[in-house]
């Protein structure tokens, strides 16, 4: 397995497992859902001969069952940082919509693209359990979810 993949699944993992241990549901949630989505790829992506020439569709599946999970998280959670992330899960995604329109497009730009995103949306998640965290010790509460039901 190269490198780069052994570097981001390790980074992956410490992230999630950071987020589920430290914390609220929102983290929790988002954890689990980037963990299984990354997992899903693993099993969705085309073999290494011929990934990323056309459109991974597989993966394409996996990243929009992810965005659907991580609005509805960010529509819910009584924080800001799930919508950030989101957006950089959308800004992914439009990767495999431009590859749809264009074919020429190279596979090295267009994996590039695709795994662009993904350093940041872990970051989003350790700044979003960090935060959670200075709020509980301050507050002693951090409620997950918000009250809006208009």
């Amino acid at each position: 397995m190269p490198l780069n993949i052994l570097f981001f699944n390790s980074l992956l993992l410490a992230t999630c497992g950071y987020a589920a241990w430290r914390g609220g549901l929102p983290e929790r949630y988002v954890a689990a859902s980037l963990f299984v989505a990354a997992m899903a790829t693993l099993v969705t992506i085309s073999p290494y001969s011929t990934r990323f020439v056309g459109v991974e569709y597989g993966v394409l599946v996996v990243d929009s069952a992810l965005l659907v999970v991580l609005v509805a998280i960010a529509l819910h959670a009584n924080r800001y940082w799930p919508l950030a992330l989101a957006s950089l899960h959308l800004a992914s995604l439009v990767a495999h919509f431009g590859k749809l329109l264009d074919y020429s497009m190279g596979g090295w730009g267009y994996a590039f693209l695709l795994k662009l995103w993904a350093y940041p949306m872990l970051l989003t998640l350790v700044i979003g359990t960090i935060r959670h965290r200075r709020r509980v010790s301050q507050f002693g509460v951090d409620r997950s979810w918000s009250t809006f039901n208009g």
